[in-house]
């Protein structure tokens, strides 16, 4: 009996170390959960949600597959609606002409899928920001594990806001984005079969070199305009910031560190755009924000125990009962914009190239996270 057991042990494990785990993209059936995400402000459009079916893989983590839906719909208090455009599977804009949000507007969406579920948002409104008074930073620097000194800046931030109001729950948000070029040319090795040329390219289609050798003997030219050699990525602050840290009597708040931004030769190829924006929250969107920093640090604690489920603030009204998760908010915002030149850094500022996170050699967007090879509409060049 034990030997039987043993066996059957052995297997599993032959099993489980054999396969690798791939994904597929396929729609999901209707017991899984959906997921849904985004907001309307007081800036200018589009406006932007992400709709994605969520599935456990093996309880402690979740997938999620975007998903195209039969319609999306933003409408608002005062009788105006829109629908939303899919311009990526699962990622639905406004139209940049279409409805805007308005401070003491009241908004919501409603998510129609094929199988006839139907997912509403509570109303939310969009409450005054108050005001991001300054931006600014502080140069850091240490030494890392080889002896090689580093640098980084601290981002600050002052705010301020009517204390008399209601209006206290904000959420701050800090992105930082720079752009970096790569050479995929240099990456040779994999065959990408072309079809059009009946022969494998040893190099990223995405570079623009062909192969106008053959498979034994590869030439390779620059017939096309390369798509992947230059990016831009965002670094975002790790930690969710919250007015119930930072409220004062008197409505205003002074020296809150709000991320850090590594410096080197990758970060600082051009520039650095640092964006800080305050967003404001109504009750319901401070509670879905609260609840999500709350677990955050729970997981990091010996002692706190995890807060439990985050909550939505969706209804389903149609179709087969299934868990709903996300949010979507109304919200107005307040930013400023800092850009972070290396002419700027003290002469005694050397950048390091950072061995961590080396450039592979490639397509650009495997280099780092939170990556895109569109420009951004805000990068000035």
């Amino acid at each position: 009996m034990r030997s039987s057991v043993l066996f059957s042990y052995l297997l599993i494990l032959l099993a489980t170390a054999c396969v690798d785990r791939i994904s597929f993209d396929f729609e999901k059936p209707p017991n899984n959960s959906i997921s849904i995400s985004g907001y309307i402000s007081d800036q200018p459009g589009p406006y932007e949600i992400r709709i994605n079916n969520v599935f456990d893989i093996e309880s402690k983590e979740s997938t999620k597959i975007p998903i195209s839906v039969k319609q999306l719909k933003m409408s608002d208090n005062k009788g105006n609606s829109e629908i939303l455009s899919e311009v990526n599977k699962g990622i639905y804009q406004t139209d940049p002409s279409g409805i805007k949000g308005q401070v003491d507007g009241v908004y919501a969406i409603t998510v129609e899928l094929f199988d006839g579920r139907i997912y509403e948002s509570l109303p939310d409104t969009i409450l005054p920001a108050g005001s991001l008074d300054s931006l600014y930073l502080e140069l850091k620097s240490k030494y890392n594990s080889i002896g090689e000194k580093i640098y980084s800046y601290d981002i600050f931030f002052d705010a301020s806001y009517d204390a008399n109001s209601n209006n206290n729950k904000f959420i701050w948000k800090q992105t930082s984005t720079y752009q970096v070029e790569t050479h995929p040319e240099y990456a040779q090795g994999a065959c990408f079969w072309m079809p059009e040329i009946s022969k494998c390219n040893f190099v990223p289609p995405c570079s623009g070199y062909r192969n106008t050798g053959d498979n034994i003997h590869p030439v390779f030219e620059k017939l096309f305009t390369c798509t992947c050699c230059i990016c831009w990525y965002s670094i975002y602050n790790e930690n969710l910031i919250l007015s119930d840290d930072h409220l004062t009597r008197r409505g205003e708040l002074n020296g809150v560190n709000a991320s850090n931004i590594p410096l080197d030769k990758w970060t600082l190829a051009y520039k650095i755009r640092v964006e800080m924006s305050q967003m404001s929250l109504t009750d319901n969107s401070y509670h879905f924000w609260k609840a999500i920093r709350d677990q955050k640090e729970a997981t990091g604690s010996l002692f706190q125990p995890i807060t439990g489920k985050i909550p939505s603030n969706f209804i389903q009204t149609s179709g087969n009962t299934t868990r709903v998760e996300g949010i979507f908010f109304a919200t107005s915002i307040n930013s400023k914009v800092k850009y972070l030149q290396k002419f700027e850094l003290p002469t005694e500022v050397v950048l390091s190239i950072p061995t961590e996170k080396p450039i592979k050699a490639g397509d650009c967007r495997d280099a780092f996270p939170h990556s895109t090879n569109i420009k951004p509409p805000f990068w000035i060049d």
